[in-house]
């Protein structure tokens, strides 16, 4: 009896180690299927020494579409199962100024993960891949002459800039021209902007110093750290080639021979982006889908755009050539808005057909009613449906010192003071113009956004700060993006623009002189940095706030331009 009973046991024992195996194994199966969904490619970045390697971009480049992902702290990359790459052949490649670049090919299959381990090779950085904050860590000088000097690569790179050496008045001429000849006999207190009276002559003598006849054609430079940190790597960036996208070089800006995308606007079915070329007639729209562009052609009234590289005498200065358009916005019946110097074109997306106005300005705001408001001269309000103006008297110096305008649904329009370091405040309500000034003086506050608070943010370019508006008690908070960091000191960060994801409670911005984005959490008021796979240029960050994760959009401006989405996970 005892025999039978251990048999028993024995079968009973035998019967549970099978079902635990084949549930262990149906575990692993499962666990490798999920796995092969998730990813298409992943692998492991090393030095040749077998150091792991972190915060690598690594870019997958199939027809006129790139993904990239970065690498962990173990040197490992994975490509999410959501993002834009797909099966099908494609060529991988990591270019960094640090490492040889590598180019390797693979052949993605659906359902299976490709595993494709990078080893990089260590090179000396070339100065024709470095950013102006890497070239101005390396200079010799003060602060007040590093800022000064690293505002000219809003027209085009350092590298271009020293190209030539000159003498203390070869550097005085290229400053005026620069500047502008009705600009720069100015005296503007409240700006740190190189182009006025008090700065020329200490400009060109720092440049007559470290680029005087005689001196070495080598510019140095000092490279600053990638963001390792698994918050900095844990995004996915997708490229979009556009027409005329053009090639690498250092050129002046404004070269035709490429695009040079401003604005980017998205809508709400995740099918298009529209996008505006500054130095052309032409509005494109990106087929987020499939990665098509059309570019669509269109004509402007006598008086509208930059007609022989000015709208006004004061804007006759070098890097400003004709034509463009900046802002666009959609109207309350699903047009798309665009702005330029003297006018605003309204383009019907179901007809595709343009309607010009002789009346706008480059940067304008929209209100509820889909009216443009916009300044020239004085403040206007453009009916778009009608075409009739509205007038409306505010000080006749906030438009010569304003970059960026806003305006919310109730017409409230806010305006980024840029040479006066203010933002002014116009309600319609009360008919009341304000102007409120930074905390720091001389900050600079260039494009922005509104919050769904009624709050204005914006950039603050010379102080590389982000601020905010309460419009209700008057007062402005500012926010740094790496800590400790003091205005007009390194590494001389210069917030160009930024955008309010209300969805996510994030706020985001770039640094102008440099490959990197960040973003400021609103709630604990902490920023995370993101380092860009190529060195774009932004001019512009649009928020996508209908998908499952926090998504922005970016214009990469400079040659090689294209459509950039970045996806946080």
């Amino acid at each position: 009896m005892k025999s039978v009973i251990d048999n028993q046991k024995i079968i009973h024992a035998k019967g549970l180690v099978s079902l635990i195996t084949l549930v262990v194994a149906l575990m692993y199966l499962w666990s490798v299927e999920v796995t092969a969904a998730e990813s298409l490619l992943s692998g492991r970045v090393t030095s040749t020494s077998g150091q792991v390697l972190a915060g690598i971009p690594v870019r997958a480049t199939r027809g006129t579409i790139t993904v990239s992902v970065y690498t962990n702290r173990q040197g490992e990359y994975t490509y999410p199962d959501w993002s834009e790459l797909k099966a099908g052949a494609y060529s991988v490649s990591v270019e960094l100024p640090e490492f040889e670049h590598v180019t390797q090919s693979a052949v993605l299959s659906a359902g299976k993960t490709a595993k494709l381990d990078i080893t990089l090779i260590a090179r000396t950085p070339s100065v024709e891949d470095v950013t102006a904050s890497d070239i101005i860590a390396a200079l010799p000088g003060t602060n007040e002459q590093k800022h000064l000097l690293i505002q000219c690569d809003n027209c085009h790179s350092l590298q271009h800039a020293f190209r030539v050496p000159r003498d203390k008045e070869g550097w005085t001429q290229i400053i005026r021209k620069m500047a502008g000849e009705a600009r720069i006999d100015n005296e503007t207190p409240n700006t740190r902007a190189y182009g006025q009276k008090q700065y020329l002559e200490p400009l060109a003598e720092y440049l007559t110093m470290i680029r005087g006849p005689g001196s070495s054609s080598d510019i140095p430079f000092k490279l600053r750290p990638r963001p390792t940190s698994d918050a900095s790597t844990s995004l996915v960036v997708t490229e979009y080639d556009i027409p005329r996208g053009g090639g690498r070089e250092h050129i002046l800006r404004g070269d035709k021979r490429a695009a040079w995308p401003h604005d980017i606007l998205l809508d709400e079915e995740g099918t298009y982006a529209y996008y505006t070329d500054h130095y052309s007639y032409n509005l494109g729209r990106l087929n987020r889908r499939t990665g098509d562009v059309k570019e669509f052609p269109y004509e402007v009234l006598e008086g509208m755009g930059r007609v022989g590289g000015m709208v006004a005498a004061a804007q006759a200065r070098a890097g400003n050539p004709g034509g463009g358009a900046h802002d666009i916005l959609w109207d309350d019946e699903g047009n798309v808005v665009f702005g330029m110097g003297g006018g605003t074109i309204v383009f019907n997306p179901e007809t595709e057909k343009f309607t010009p106005y002789a009346s706008g300005s480059n940067m304008f705001g929209m209100d509820g009613e889909g009216n443009v408001w916009y300044l020239d001269d004085v403040l206007h309000k453009l009916d778009i449906k009608t075409g009739a103006i509205t007038d409306i008297n505010i000080p006749r110096n906030v438009d010569g010192v304003t970059y960026d305008m806003d305006t919310n649904d109730q017409g409230q329009s806010f305006m980024n003071m840029f040479r006066e370091s203010s933002i002014g405040m116009y309600n319609p309500a009360t008919e009341q113009f304000e102007a409120i000034p930074t905390p720091t003086h001389g900050a600079g506050p260039r494009r922005g956004d509104i919050d769904d608070q009624g709050r204005p943010w914006m950039g603050l370019y010379w102080a590389g700060l982000v601020g905010m508006l309460d419009p209700v008690t008057k007062k402005m908070k500012e926010y740094s993006l790496i800590p400790n960091y003091k205005p007009y000191a390194p590494p001389f960060i210069s917030t160009y623009s930024v955008a309010v994801d209300d969805k996510n409670q994030i706020v985001w911005t770039n640094d102008f002189n440099s490959r990197r984005t960040y973003k400021i959490d609103i709630q604990t008021e902490e920023s995370t940095e993101y380092y860009m796979p190529l060195p774009y240029e932004v001019r512009d960050i649009t928020v996508e706030d209908n998908t499952d994760r926090p998504t922005v959009w970016i214009p990469a401006y400079r040659p090689p331009s294209r459509m950039v989405k970045i996806e946080l996970f």
